[in-house]
């Protein structure tokens, strides 16, 4: 999640899209959960030190009123590769912040192939994003959005890419890619 955590090899999803934004952070739009279409976010981190800042950081941003009180977020110590603890079947978006390598591993998992379905459901009753939303964000396909942050996947061609500035690093500002990977 990416404004919880800054960690290396961190995997992040959300599921049920249901409150009120866009679905990248940028320089121009600083990602909040108070502006997220998903109320429910799990992150997935192999660090148990990450997982426990990562934890503070939602304790924090609670109290300063930060992330609204209907929007879930846990923090799961895994390694987001191992698919017999981790289950995204119902991620809606998913943020990978991994190596290349990292990114070539969970590819299978997260990106069906063309002739494959995707295991997730199919269905609207998972979601209730408005329909002109949707059709803004992936050109009304039925659709997973996948966001990577510094690496992009190799052999695949992204929606969107925009660059994040970072308030520790001043002048930097790191690649943000964005794909829509149909169901």
């Amino acid at each position: 999640i990416p404004f919880i955590t800054d960690s290396g090899g961190t995997a992040s999803y959300c599921c049920n899209d249901e409150t009120n934004n866009n679905s990248t952070s940028t320089s121009s739009q600083q990602s909040s959960p108070t502006n997220h279409y998903c109320k429910q976010f799990i992150g997935i981190e192999i660090s148990p030190e990450r997982v426990e800042e990562a934890r503070s950081n939602i304790r924090h941003a609670k109290d300063m009123n930060q992330i609204p009180s209907h929007v879930s977020i846990e923090i799961i110590c895994a390694n987001a590769l191992d698919t017999d603890v981790i289950d995204y079947s119902r991620a809606t978006v998913i943020f990978l912040y991994l190596v290349p390598r990292g990114l070539r591993l969970i590819k299978p998992i997260v990106w069906p192939k063309e002739d494959e379905p995707d295991s997730s459901k199919d269905d609207d009753s998972q979601t209730s994003v408005p329909s002109e939303l949707r059709e803004r964000l992936t050109g009304n396909k039925k659709c997973r959005r996948v966001i990577t942050y510094m690496s992009p996947f190799e052999d695949e061609e992204y929606v969107r890419k925009e660059l994040c500035h970072v308030d520790h690093q001043v002048g930097a500002a790191w690649p943000v890619y964005l794909y829509h990977i149909k169901k």
